[in-house]
């Protein structure tokens, strides 16, 4: 069995759906923690509620969810409690639609429909079994099996609602007859009483055969939702992974991808590039940032979900896809790409950013396998050049692998707790401390800000607490926890499961409090929006001497570093 311990945020920027898209050859898009699913298009509508009107806002947010646009009136319902905290009934539709979009997501999902929708009831049931075992065995807490249950019955309730699920699971039932099983889960619901694991499976079997009774519903389906039940109502980012979305997380670990080589978000026209990795065929075909893809394959993309449209360019490894571009000047040209391995590079920058001072300056943008060696050949690199002050950039890094953040930390320090992680399985309660020796003791600053998540909290904390660094920035995220990826033996599938808290140097826990910079400096984005774009932008890329606020302050102490000392 593998098992890999990820401290990776759940709070992705565009990047995450990139690197699942480069790492699906299969022609079918996984489902992603911060995409729409439904079309319309949703990446660009504007939802804010009106200030002193809760009534408008809940029309509005209704008027969406009829048209299924889950992703929209999720937005339109967090904004509206956040103006009108109090009312229950914005949260309940806010729960409501965030069942609805997961449910969607799954079901676009091709290893979900083809593997796990295709097993046996008794298969089924022993891959709830194993899950149920595992989080009883390793997750952080102790839980309770009743929640878990309850959340199911929830899914499966709304789950009925869902015309996928429907044409999947019971093509052949009538209204009538999926309104009386509705009625009976949330009749079950009521008097549920679930002390163990076996009374958990003994539920599921029972709502299983009423299911079957009811409307011929498919087992597979029923199990699933409890499968994703029990998850869901652990934590954020505790999470089932479906056979597609295993091989999408090891590729992440491992840096390795099928793909085109770009970063894309949703946009009216189509696909919105916001990155093009170097060496890849996206970047060899002279791709950039803000180019919009219209149409793959001569089919225009306008209209369709981010979901829908990034799996027009998914494909397997050695074919081609062609491409409609349209480009920020206006211009549209068409070009025809290779599907093929891209290795996606954790060290975005290394530079000499002042050469009178040595100042050398290191964007890492997450923390994968190979993370480790491409830091070390950059600060050579950078050394050789006559570097004698780093500025380290996390900016915008989600995390990755905690031996990672370890490693790269004890590059920089010889002595104390680098981290602390505690748990209640074997294994999960550790200290891991610097070795003696120290590869790197030049002075250096961290650059870190809201973005900067869970790996990039343990060594930027680390580097704070040990008083290697100065940290530089915003306040990081605050991800304070660990998840273990465990395959699972019934299937292939896997779990992603919260294991441990992790805590800084001087034991202070990290979630919800994230660090807090030495020097707070704050790159608001440009508070202009376009009409094909709802969301700020930065007025400066990482890394900008002349433009980049933080990167300029960290300069500015480098320099008053090296005044002082002369």
């Amino acid at each position: 069995m593998r098992v890999i311990q990820s401290v990776r945020s759940a709070v992705y920027p565009a990047a995450w759906w990139a690197l699942l898209l480069l790492s699906t050859a299969r022609g079918e898009n996984p489902p992603t923690p911060s995409s729409p699913s439904n079309p319309p298009s949703t990446a660009a509508v504007r939802v804010s509620p009106t200030s002193d009107d809760p009534e408008s806002a809940l029309g509005r947010a209704l008027d969406l969810e009829r048209k299924r646009d889950w992703a929209s009136a999720i937005r339109l319902y967090e904004e509206a409690l956040d103006h009108w905290p109090g009312r229950v009934d914005f949260s309940h539709r806010l729960r409501l639609c965030e069942t609805h979009l997961k449910i969607a997501r799954r079901y676009q999902d091709q290893s979900f429909r083809d593997i796990l929708l295709r097993l046996p009831r008794e298969r089924a049931l022993l891959l709830y079994d194993e899950l149920l075992e595992r989080i009883d065995g390793h997750y952080v807490d102790n839980v309770s099996f009743e929640p878990m249950v309850r959340r199911g019955l929830d899914n499966l309730e709304v789950a009925l609602r869902d015309p996928n699920f429907l044409r999947l699971n019971a093509a052949t039932a009538d209204p009538e007859q999926v309104a009386g099983l509705r009625r009976s889960l949330r009749s079950r619901r009521e008097r549920l009483a679930v002390v163990d694991r076996t009374a958990a499976r003994a539920e599921v079997e029972a709502v299983c055969e009423l299911s079957r009774q009811g409307l011929n519903l498919n087992s597979a389906g029923v199990v699933l939702e409890f499968i994703f039940g029990a998850c869901e109502v652990l934590d954020t980012y505790t999470m089932y992974l479906t056979p597609d979305k295993l091989d999408d997380i090891f590729a992440l670990i491992d840096g390795n991808f099928v793909g085109l080589g770009v970063e894309l978000k949703g946009d009216p026209e189509g696909l919105r590039l916001v990155g093009v990795i170097r060496g890849g065929p996206a970047s060899e075909g002279g791709l950039k940032v803000n180019d919009r893809i219209i149409a793959v394959e001569a089919k225009p993309l306008k209209g369709l979900s981010l979901d829908d449209a990034a799996n027009r360019l998914q494909g397997e490894e050695g074919t081609s896809v062609e491409i409609t571009l349209k480009s920020a000047d206006g211009s549209i040209r068409t070009v025809r790409l290779p599907r093929r391995h891209v290795e996606v590079e954790s060290v975005a920058q290394a530079k000499i950013v002042d050469k009178a001072s040595g100042v050398g300056y290191i964007h890492l943008t997450t923390f994968q396998k190979t993370s480790t060696d491409e830091l070390d050949r950059a600060i050579r690199k950078l050394e050789h050049e006559g570097m004698r002050y780093l500025v380290l950039d996390l900016r915008g890094n989600p995390g990755g692998l905690l031996n990672v953040a370890v490693e790269i930390a004890d590059r920089f320090v010889d002595r104390g707790i680098i981290v602390s992680t505690r748990g209640r399985a074997p294994g999960q309660t550790q200290v891991y401390r610097a070795k003696p020796d120290m590869p790197y003791s030049m002075p250096m600053s961290v650059l870190i800000d809201h973005d900067s998540a869970s790996a990039s909290e343990i060594l930027a904390g680390a580097l704070k607490d040990l008083n290697r660094a100065l940290v530089i920035g915003d306040r990081s995220y605050g991800k304070g926890s660990v998840q273990s990826i465990y395959e699972l033996r019934s299937i292939r599938a896997g779990l992603k499961l919260t294991t441990a808290q992790f805590y800084s140097p001087t034991s202070r826990p990290y979630s919800e409090q994230g660090v807090s910079p030495d020097v707070q400096v704050r790159a608001v984005a440009k508070p202009v929006r376009t009409a094909d774009n709802d969301e700020p932008e930065r007025a400066f890329e990482f890394g900008d001497t002349s433009k980049d606020p933080v990167l300029m302050m960290a300069l500015e102490r480098a320099r008053r570093q090296f005044a002082s000392s002369r």
